[in-house]
């Protein structure tokens, strides 16, 4: 499968669609943690048939609780969950040391995304939901200095145009006209 990837706004009209198949070099590993399962899934959906090794927490706690036996890469945080919220659960994570990991918090929430916080997020390392596709494997790319392989999708072919036969013509014109 592939998913197309359009590039960023103020470059949208200069690139054509992106179909990324995967990524050179060690297969990265992604940490995502949302209490919603079906969040979870899209994100399983977009990134596991692109080689990422995944791992899903749906709280705070199985986060910490997955972090020394996963050891992900990058980690992918709902802000909004029962029990420790996201921002408790990178407090803990940078204050326990569990884990060196890249992290991006994916929330609803775009007005969390222009306020200061106390664990050093930059608005960047905000995706809002819905999440884009497209931004999403943009800040992955970048945040795990990733080689994007990219399929060429596959050219249209040039058919010529077909016109109806006469009699399939008069065929059709009596069954619109009988409604």
């Amino acid at each position: 499968d592939h998913y197309p990837v359009t590039a960023t706004l103020h470059t949208a009209m200069l690139e054509p669609v992106r179909h990324y198949t995967g990524y050179r070099g060690e297969r990265r590993r992604i940490l995502i943690v949302d209490n919603e399962q079906t969040d979870r899934e899209l994100l399983v959906n977009v990134l596991a048939p692109l080689g990422f090794v995944l791992e899903q927490a749906a709280s705070g706690i199985e986060c910490l609780e997955a972090l020394p036996r996963f050891s992900p890469d990058l980690i992918f945080i709902d802000l909004a969950m029962p029990g420790i919220d996201g921002w408790e659960t990178i407090r803990r994570i940078g204050a326990q040391q569990l884990s060196d990991a890249k992290i991006a918090v994916i929330s609803a929430n775009a007005y969390d995304k222009a306020l200061e916080n106390d664990v050093g997020l930059a608005s960047r390392d905000f995706i809002l939901k819905p999440v884009r596709v497209a931004e999403l494997l943009e800040w992955i790319g970048v945040a795990l200095s990733l080689e994007w392989l990219e399929a060429k999708p596959p050219a249209a072919p040039a058919a010529a145009p077909r016109i109806p036969l006469p009699a399939a013509l008069s065929s059709l014109l009596h069954q619109i006209e009988l409604g």
